[in-house]
């Protein structure tokens, strides 16, 4: 099994400071656009009361646009110059390695963020379909109660977690679908698994008919077992191979 990453992949933090960088430059813009317009187009007379009322009001959003405008740039080139690799997912591939349960015909496919997907932890292809991981590093004590996450908090009470990782890999297990479907592989399952690279003592689980499975790092393999491997041969080697392709940027 290889441990790969396309290139000119964007990190999933990357893919959302873009995210967040367009949508504050257009706000800037429009901002701009809009004080210009107030401060530039007679809208009332010089004598009246409300023109320099109306004029400040036109300079504070014409530079908070300029703000927004700079901002967002900023934004954008922060994304861009991020480092392109995502460790976690690295650390996960190379722990599978390590495990020398997977042959050649599987491959694990790292900080994928193909044109016309969302941006994707990883994804294992294999005879046994497509897995899609969503990684996290968080450490403490989690619960898992169908869809619902909660983690336990430093009164030592159960409170939501401030991300739902359920949700996270349900979306990105029906991106990947979608994206499959788009190149005529609609045929090749999709499966979703969260991990938590910390270990079992540093980040605790537990988990009640859980949407998604999640495990520690160091259980992946036994979950796996129970999982997505046990079934080894659903995909035929066409078909791997072609997603294979495509996971890579090869068509």
């Amino acid at each position: 099994m290889e441990n790969l990453a396309p290139l000119q992949t964007l990190t999933r933090r990357s893919y959302q400071l873009y995210q967040i960088g367009f949508i504050v430059l257009a706000l800037g813009a429009l901002l701009t656009v809009v004080g210009l317009i107030v401060t530039n187009i007679p809208i009332v007379s010089k004598t009246d009361t409300m023109f320099s009322l109306l004029m400040l009001i036109g300079n504070v959003v014409f530079y908070a646009g300029v703000a927004g405008l700079v901002g967002g740039i900023g934004l954008i080139v922060r994304a861009r110059t991020r480092r392109r690799d995502n460790d976690l997912a690295l650390m996960t591939g190379d722990f599978l390695i390590q495990t020398q349960f997977f042959d050649p015909r599987f491959l694990f496919v790292r900080n994928l963020n193909p044109p016309g997907a969302a941006y994707t932890d990883a994804v294992l292809i294999g005879p046994p379909g497509a897995l899609v991981f969503r990684i996290v590093d968080n450490i403490g004590a989690f619960a898992c109660e169908g869809a619902n996450w909660l983690t336990l908090n430093k009164g030592n009470q159960w409170v939501p977690l401030h991300f739902n990782p359920t949700k996270q890999a349900v979306d990105d297990v029906q991106h990947l679908r979608a994206f499959f479907a788009k190149h005529k592989l609609a045929d090749i399952p999709v499966f979703g698994i969260i991990v938590f690279t910390a270990t079992p003592q540093e980040a605790t689980l537990s988990q009640r008919e859980p949407v998604v499975p999640a495990c520690n790092l160091t259980d992946l393999l036994t979950t796996l077992q129970a999982q997505y491997l046990t079934n080894p041969d659903r995909v035929a080697p066409s078909a791997v191979a072609a997603a294979r392709r495509l996971l890579l940027g090869d068509e």
